[in-house]
Order: C-alpha cells, then structure tokens, then sequence
C-alpha cells in the first residue's frame, strides 16, 4: 500500500457507505470519531518496526472509502491485538476490532492472505491446530495422511500457527524471524 502525495485520490474510484459495510453502528461512531491525531500509531509497538503499518492512515482510508487499496493493503495484518492504539486513543476507536472485521472481509473477497501451508511438509500433528486461537486450522486425511487445512474465512493473520509449527510446514509471508524479535522487544520497551 503506498500512500503517496503524487498520485491523486480520485472521488470515483471511493466508497461511500465502505464505513458502514466494515462495521456496526455503534463501532462506525468510533471510526468516524478519528480525527487522525496520531495517538494510536505513536503506541503501536508494530509501527516501531514496520513504520508503514500506521492505523491512523488506515482508518483515514477507510473514512474516506479507499476500500480496495485498504482490503489490498499488507498492513492490515500487521496488528499483533495488543490493544495500545485503543487504550491510548482520545476518541476511544476500536482499532482492533476494524482489523479484525477487515481481515475477515478482505479473506472472503479473495486477497491474499499472508500464509500458506507447504503439505508436503507437514507431519500432521496437529500442534499448529491446537494453537490457532481463531479455531482457523483443523486436520485432514489425504491420502492416507494427515495434513492440515486452513479455513480461509477464519484466519486472521495472527501468525500463531506458523510459530508453532516445528515442521516449518506454514510460513507467513510478512513477517521474518528478525522482525518478529523487534516486534517482541518494542512491545516490551
């Protein structure tokens, strides 16, 4: 997702109700109670390493209706639900609970998710299934073993799963060990 002065935002290409389709009425109050100050992103430990993730830009987006670049956007899963952005937030918006419901609407519309399972890998022993707080995996018999199946509609991006995993059968793609470690240690500052 590039936000970029250079290229204009075109009144066209916007989505008028995009806030109310993200979320219930009592949550869209919340969102557009945004006034973009900052507060959230100065807490969020994931922008510390990854400055591009920034929840006020992505909650600007999404007031504004930018909801293909917002469902197409790598940073949506970048939030590690720590809740800092909510707790420090002035207007008292429900961050967490946007990502949650704009992860839930970018996987069943077909964006890329950011993991994938190599079955080739897997050994099926089910820790990573066990382990999945979003009750997104479960284990399956193919060809006369077992393997694990992602419920795409479930998955959240957590990355809980690939952490698990000793096979090293299910990899997400936005995150490397060395960022994960930063993301840890800026939580912990």
């Amino acid at each position: 997702m590039e936000i970029s002065a250079r290229k204009p935002i075109r009144v066209s290409e916007l989505v008028r109700n995009f806030k109310s389709e993200v979320a219930p009425s009592d949550i869209i109050t919340d969102v557009t109670a945004c006034f973009t100050c900052g507060t959230c992103t100065a807490a969020c430990p994931i922008h510390e390493v990854y400055p591009e993730h920034d929840p006020r830009k992505i909650v600007r987006m999404l007031n504004l209706g930018m909801r293909d670049k917002v469902l197409a956007s790598p940073y949506i899963w970048y939030c590690s639900e720590c809740f800092l952005c909510e707790k420090n937030c002035p207007q008292k918006v429900k961050f967490s609970v946007v990502w949650d419901i704009l992860k839930h609407i970018a996987t069943k519309e077909g964006y890329s998710l950011p993991l994938s399972i190599n079955e080739d890998l897997c050994s099926g022993c089910g820790i990573c299934v066990s382990s999945c707080p979003f009750e997104a995996l479960e284990l399956r018999r193919h060809d006369d073993k077992y393997t694990v199946y992602l419920a795409i509609e479930s998955c959240r991006g957590c990355g809980t799963c690939s952490a698990a995993c000793p096979a090293g059968a299910i990899a997400m793609s936005l995150f490397e060990s060395k960022h994960i470690l930063q993301t840890i240690e800026a939580a912990l500052a």
